[in-house]
C-alpha cells in the first residue's frame, strides 16, 4: 500500500510517498520525500510537492494529512488539499497531529511552537502518543511545565527566545506516513487542530462609511 502524507503545519511543507509493508517487518520503503520552505501566506511549495510526488509514484492508495498544530493558513491549505485530492479519487484519507511525525525519540519529547498572542503551544509525545495532548501555555510558565519531564529534549518548528535549548524541528511526511495504520479513519473529514481563534491584524483606521 502507497500512503502520500503531507503536513504543512510548519515553516516547511514536507510531502512523502511511502510503500507500507502490512504487518510492521520493517519493509517500508521512502518512494519520494519533498521538504521546502513554504511562507504562511504562501502555499506554493505544497502544490509543488504533491504535483512532483503524483509524477514520481502515480496515484498513493491512501493519503494522510498533518492536523496541526500550527499554522493557520497552512493547516487550512494542507487539510482541503488533502480532502480535495481523496474526494476526487475516493480513496482513504486519515488525519494525524503533527507533533507525532516530529523526529523526537521515541522514550519522549516535548513538542512546542509559538501560538502568537502571547502563548505557547505545547505537547508531550512519547512512543508515537501523546502523554499530554497541546495546551496552551503561557511563556511565564514554560519553563516550569517543561520541568515535569527534564529527561525530554523540546522540539520546535521556529526559535522560542524564553526557551534556549530548543532543538529546531518540523514534522516530516515521512514518519506521519508510518503512523498511518496506528491512526482512525475520518471519513473524509479530517479537523485542524486550532488551539484558539486565528490571529488577525486589526486595521489601523477604521473604514470610512459609505
Amino acid at each position: 500500500m502507497i500512503i502520500l502524507s503531507i503536513d504543512s503545519s510548519s515553516p516547511v511543507a514536507s510531502v512523502a510517498c511511502v510503500r507500507i509493508t502490512p504487518g510492521g517487518d520493517g519493509g517500508d520503503e521512502v518512494l519520494f520525500r519533498w521538504d521546502k520552505p513554504h511562507r504562511r501566506s504562501d502555499s506554493a511549495a505544497l502544490f509543488l510537492g504533491l504535483q512532483e510526488s503524483v509524477g514520481a509514484c502515480g496515484i498513493p492508495d491512501s493519503l494522510c494529512v498533518g492536523l496541526g498544530p500550527g499554522s493557520y493558513n497552512g493547516l487550512r491549505a494542507g487539510i482541503a488539499a488533502a480532502r480535495g485530492f481523496a474526494t476526487a479519487l475516493n480513496l482513504p484519507l486519515r488525519g494525524i497531529p503533527s507533533p507525532l511525525s516530529l523526529p523526537g525519540p521515541a522514550s519522549g519529547f516535548w513538542a512546542l511552537g509559538d501560538a502568537r498572542g502571547g502563548h505557547y503551544w505545547v505537547a508531550c509525545v512519547q512512543g508515537d502518543a501523546f502523554l499530554e495532548s497541546p495546551r496552551l501555555i503561557t511563556p511565564q510558565d514554560v519553563l516550569a511545565h517543561l520541568a515535569t519531564h527534564p529527561g525530554f529534549p523540546a522540539l520546535s518548528a521556529t526559535s522560542l527566545p524564553d526557551i534556549e535549548s530548543t532543538v529546531l524541528a518540523t514534522p516530516d511526511a515521512v514518519r506521519l506516513a508510518l503512523l498511518f495504520q496506528k491512526s482512525d479513519p475520518c471519513e473524509l473529514t479530517p479537523e485542524p487542530m486550532y488551539l484558539k481563534p486565528p490571529h488577525i491584524t486589526t486595521p489601523r483606521t477604521a473604514p470610512i462609511a459609505s
